[in-house]
């Protein structure tokens, strides 16, 4: 009989697994991670596909023999429920209070790598099927449920619409999709998100010459890439009024008000230096001009706003508001698009009754700032209510040290599945 304590045990042996889809070199750790899902998923009852292309960490799709209930009666359902294996990496684990892939128990919360972003969601997932099939047999139970676990979620999907479009047959009859990759604001307040921002990004490579140079012999005789990119960033965002300065960029937003309501707000459209290398970057000072000087940049998107167009107005823009006397070439890494989805639907109105009774509040609905290229493809191929939630807390520490998961919320979470399964 699954408790607590074989609960506990599970969620920390899948969180041992260093499934870093960032790094090439441990893509032995996601393969470990698929053959440990196979194994429970199958523990379960249900059949198992996985889909890959070239060596990019596999999809996995669980599903229930047979699918022999039909949605088409008007009592069954079919549940697809999307979570991903793959985290990102520990660094700098100097700042951890813990070893970051060995779940710790500490002051009501649950300590590790992976344990909040995404892989808490995947275990309550199972655990709560799992308690349903201790209960019933699946020729009792109502309803369809198909599992959708990603491995690339950390490094863009940039394979997922691929991969899941040769399941497709598999998903074809799911009627709503749980997208569990999201959290609350605080503690027992359910949250159910409907909007999420885009994202495109860029590499600029900035190049003068083919080596550094002397700064007291070339000194205010040549371009100094690194100012010349610091200039070209100050051209695109305005740091006062952090509205991003491109021509037309805002042309396709609908504002809600005249006071421009999506820059009054946490998921207004940003422009976000990544990170900037080239030059010196060891100890002590090198009086140098650097040869070239590279960085990577991103925007996060809103509704009406196409990856496509938002690209030819930054080249367009980069382009224009170079000196003609620097070389330079500018990369696209990866988009994604803005996400939107209706929650006047049945599913939604039933998952906050089941969110009111295990967490004593009315849900809030919500749009969030981040990107998820799943929910935008699911949304795409199927055209199927999609519902945005999850169990972490604000304070969860996701992509940074001492990522954690509230112990009672986690709980929590796993008795809400139950009764979503079972709606």
């Amino acid at each position: 009989m699954i408790n607590n304590k074989s609960i506990f045990k599970l969620l920390s042996d899948f969180v041992s697994i260093q499934s870093i889809s960032t790094d090439k070199s441990r893509h032995s750790e996601i393969i470990k991670a698929v053959e440990f899902l196979k194994k429970e998923i199958k523990s379960l009852g249900f059949e198992i596909k996985t889909y890959q292309k070239d060596n990019c960490s596999p999809l996995i799709i669980g599903y229930l023999p047979s699918m022999i209930r039909s949605s088409k009666d008007g009592k069954s359902k079919t549940i697809g429920v999307y979570a991903h294996y793959d985290v990102q990496p520990e660094n700098p684990v100097n700042k951890w209070n813990s070893q970051p892939f060995e779940l710790t128990k500490k002051n009501g919360k649950l300590f590790s790598r992976g344990v909040a972003d995404d892989k808490g969601h995947i275990i309550q997932t199972l655990v709560a099927i799992r308690k349903i099939v201790e209960t019933q047999d699946f020729a009792s139970l109502q309803n369809n449920i198909v599992l959708i676990f990603e491995g690339e979620e950390e490094t863009g999907s940039e394979n997922f619409e691929y991969l899941i479009s040769q399941a497709k047959k598999d998903l074809e009859e799911v009627d709503v999709f749980y997208v569990l990759d999201f959290g609350m604001e605080t503690s027992n307040q359910p949250e159910i998100f409907y909007g999420l921002r885009g994202l495109i990004c860029f590499e600029i490579e900035i190049k003068i010459g083919e080596n550094d140079l002397h700064s007291g012999v070339y000194g205010n005789q040549i371009d100094n890439p690194i100012q010349i990119l610091s200039e070209l960033f100050s051209k695109i965002k305005d740091a006062k009024t952090r509205r991003i300065l491109i021509p037309h960029f805002y042309d396709k937003i609908k504002y809600k008000s005249k006071d421009n309501y999506w820059l009054s707000t946490k998921i207004h459209p940003s422009f976000d230096i990544n990170g900037i290398s080239g030059g010196y970057t060891g100890e002590g000072v090198k009086t140098i001009i650097p040869a070239s000087v590279s960085a990577k940049f991103s925007f996060r998107l809103i509704e009406n706003q196409t990856p496509d167009a938002i690209e030819k107005l930054v080249n367009d823009f980069i382009k224009k508001n170079l000196p003609k006397t620097v070389k330079y070439s500018l990369k696209t890494l990866g988009k994604l698009s803005p996400f939107y989805t209706d929650i006047d639907n049945k599913y939604i109105k039933v998952t906050d009754k089941i969110f009111t009774k295990v967490f004593g509040k009315k849900s809030l609905f919500t749009r969030s700032g981040g990107s998820i290229g799943a929910a935008t493809t699911l949304s795409k191929l199927f055209n199927k209510p999609l519902i945005l939630t999850g169990f972490t807390l604000v304070d969860c520490n996701i992509h940074a040290p001492n990522e954690n998961i509230d112990e009672e919320m986690f709980y929590k979470g796993i008795v809400s599945l139950e009764k979503i399964f079972s709606l």
